[in-house]
């Protein structure tokens, strides 16, 4: 039985040795995910916008639509009725 055991150990042992890398294997490793860290940090770019402009570079229709909406309202509201017929007759109705 005990010369059993003893197979198993060195078995075992073995194993263990065969899969831990070497470290040159460990140094190249390092060096592999270095690189894909470089490689990834410079795909993505860094987010240093503020907030208004990110809205009005990523949806300029919304930011025309609403800058017409509060010149209209706020011109409307400054001349009455009076600018709406003004605009009309630019337009052609």
């Amino acid at each position: 039985m005990k010369k059993n055991n003893r197979f198993f150990e060195n078995s075992f042992k073995t194993l263990d040795a065969v899969s831990r890398p070497t470290d040159e294997q460990k140094e190249q490793i390092f060096k592999m995910v270095l690189k894909e860290v470089a490689v990834e940090s410079k795909v993505q770019p860094r987010c240093n916008r503020s907030p208004l402009r990110k809205i009005v570079t990523d949806y300029p229709w919304r930011f025309a639509f609403g800058a017409a909406f509060l010149q209209s309202s706020v011109c409307t509201l400054i001349f009455g009725t009076d600018y709406i017929r003004f605009v009309m007759n630019i337009l052609g109705g």
